[in-house]
């Protein structure tokens, strides 16, 4: 449930790519517990903001802020850390080819936070039955559906106890017909207490899944209320626009 306290928070972050000005002067917070949806056209900046949350990019102005630390200009080990907190699923997978399905559950707990592995491997197979995988942990990713696949990452980042997970349009890669086992299991994720992010094209899926959404275009929020508001009721012309090409 969405509480007031602030996990994430960003202050008047821009960033470019050479001439390009993706993200300009965008300020954002993100309460515990939430669940906000970035939509818009491509390529007008929704994953690089997404990606600007735990510093895969890193924004030329502004700052980023963790449950009340900021990390903008953290050492490479303190941010590293940080990361450990907040799980990112992403559009292509990027599971471990050669490492099983369990196997790729249990290395960055082991690794990195140095939890004991068999602790470790109790909690992946229960979140491998969360998402319908358990009986897939000696599998390797070649053996499995894209949807199989996908699920896998989602168990993977839960594994990690995230404070925040960031969804990078987790269903563009994969077939029509395995979208909805994907999004099905986002969506049973969505009622556990933790703030998620999600960019996506999926707008049945923001409308059910958003206590938010925010209309991102150019580097900049057009819109930013709730589903009722920002579907039915959008402020802008550009929204308008948007939503009349991909709402049937």
């Amino acid at each position: 449930m969405e509480s007031s306290k602030r996990m994430i928070e960003l202050q008047e972050i821009s960033l470019s790519f050479g001439d390009l000005k993706v993200l300009d002067n965008i300020s954002l917070g993100f309460t515990e517990g939430s669940k906000t949806v970035i939509i818009g056209p491509s390529g007008t900046g929704k994953s690089t903001l997404l990606r600007c949350i735990n510093l895969f990019e890193r924004p030329q102005e502004g700052r980023v802020y963790i449950d009340g630390h900021e990390i903008t200009h953290r050492s490479a080990s303190d941010l590293h850390k940080i990361r450990q907190s907040i799980g990112m699923v992403f559009q292509s997978f990027n599971l471990y080819a050669h490492k099983t399905v369990l196997e790729n559950l249990c290395m960055a707990p082991v690794l990195l936070k140095k939890e004991k592995r068999s602790v470790v491997e109790e909690r992946a197979m229960m979140h491998l039955q969360q998402v319908g995988l358990e009986e897939k942990a000696g599998a390797y990713p070649a053996q499995l559906s894209g949807g199989q696949q996908q699920r896998v990452a989602i168990a993977r980042a839960l594994n990690m106890n995230p404070k925040v997970l960031l969804f990078d349009e987790p269903t563009s890669a994969l077939d029509p017909e395995m979208i909805s086992e994907v999004l099905d299991i986002m969506m049973a994720i969505a009622k556990e207490n933790i703030t998620m992010v999600f960019v996506t094209h999926e707008m049945g899926f923001a409308q059910k899944i958003a206590d938010r959404i925010i209309f991102l275009h150019g580097g900049h929020i057009v819109e930013n209320g709730s589903p009722e508001q920002v579907f039915k009721h959008p402020k802008s012309e550009r929204t308008k626009q948007f939503l009349s090409k991909v709402l049937k």
